[in-house]
């Protein structure tokens, strides 16, 4: 019969963007294999780290079961290297990825990698565009944008591209810009000036190659018009017009940017999906639910929604492929990617 130990500990390098419920998605399967978790947040969220330590311990957690590693990056490899860690996870960037799994093969560690998206968002011909163009702009603008598996390319077939651009730019100006404590914010600031910098940089540089961009929405402390910026507010703002093949358009942009793609038809825009080195989430919008099923069994990632935009849950299994990294969070899938599944056998 087959029988799942835990490993042991297993050392989570968590991202900023969902300080709380990365580290969950993370815990909550390992602690439940019968494994316990080192943590090192991402340095801008010390606080929630501490806070989930604190939790923790509220909720009756024998010491050593959830631990706080505030240190640099520098000191990751000697975590690593340790006998006592036997496994990895990592959510955060495609070049950490490079360097964790890197470091985890170098001392022979399991891992799994959470990293970067691209995610396509299809919308056919008999698709309720009002709908989708509704479920676009939430999926691109929920969290301004820094999202991993938020939709970013939007790949709308010929016959409805006029009528969902009209109505995403409907959609996009509903938007609110203001405090994230305000319940009637919708659109918040970035994490940081640096982070605005940051997407302001890619943008030109997709421009730069040959691209359009509007800007949608009036955000605090913006403007297009060369006047210098101040804050971390970025406007919604539309790509169109990309060259096929630009570079700049193939780099995960952490903001509320969307690239929007003409598609001859479902096939051109199937294989716009796949043309990514990333693999995350996609989404598909057709009235035909069992057409849609059928087209997310060719996408190139590893999940599809239809008819919304992309999700992530306590209940559904995360993870991707290709650049987006591999193995899963979540459900019993999650639970399994640390433990070693042992064969006994009855003589």
């Amino acid at each position: 019969h087959l029988v799942h130990d835990p490993l042991g500990i297993i050392f989570a390098v968590e991202p900023w963007n969902f300080p709380y419920y990365q580290v969950i998605r993370v815990a909550a399967p390992q602690l439940a294999a019968g494994n316990v978790v080192l943590l090192k947040h991402a340095s801008n969220v010390p606080q929630c780290a501490a806070l989930m330590s604190e939790l923790f311990h509220r909720a009756g957690a024998p010491d050593g079961v959830f631990t706080n590693l505030y240190l640099p990056h520098e000191l990751t490899e000697h975590v690593i290297a340790s006998p006592y860690v036997r496994g990895v996870a990592l959510t955060g960037s495609e070049r950490a990825g490079a360097v964790i799994a890197s470091l985890a093969g170098k001392h022979l560690k399991k891992s799994t990698l959470e990293l970067g998206g691209m995610d396509a968002f299809i919308v056919l011909k008999d698709a309720d565009v009002a709908a989708a163009a509704e479920w676009a702009v939430r999926g691109r603008c929920r969290n301004a944008g820094q999202v991993c598996v938020a939709s970013k390319r939007f790949i709308v077939v010929d016959d409805v591209y006029d009528e969902f651009v009209e109505r995403y730019r409907a959609e996009a100006a509903k938007l609110v810009a203001g405090d994230p404590a305000d319940p009637t914010t919708t659109l918040a600031p970035l994490s940081s000036v640096h982070a605005r910098i940051q997407v302001e940089r890619q943008v030109a540089d997709i421009v730069a190659q040959g691209a359009s961009v509007e800007y949608l929405a009036e955000v605090p402390g913006w403007s297009a018009d060369g006047t210098p910026n101040e804050g971390a507010f970025y406007p919604p703002a539309l790509i169109t017009n990309i060259p096929e093949g630009t570079p700049a358009a193939r780099t995960e942009i952490f903001g509320p940017v969307a690239q929007l793609y003409r598609a001859k038809d479902e096939e051109d825009a199937i294989r716009i999906a796949n043309d990514s080195p990333y693999g995350l989430g996609g989404s598909v919008f057709s009235a035909d639910v069992h057409h849609a099923q059928e087209i997310a069994r060719r996408l190139d990632t590893g999940m599809v929604t239809i008819n919304r935009s992309s999700a992530s849950g306590p209940d559904i299994p995360f993870g991707g492929v290709k650049n987006s990294g591999y193995g899963r969070e979540l459900i019993d899938l999650g639970l399994k990617e640390f433990v070693n599944q042992k064969v006994v056998i009855n003589g």
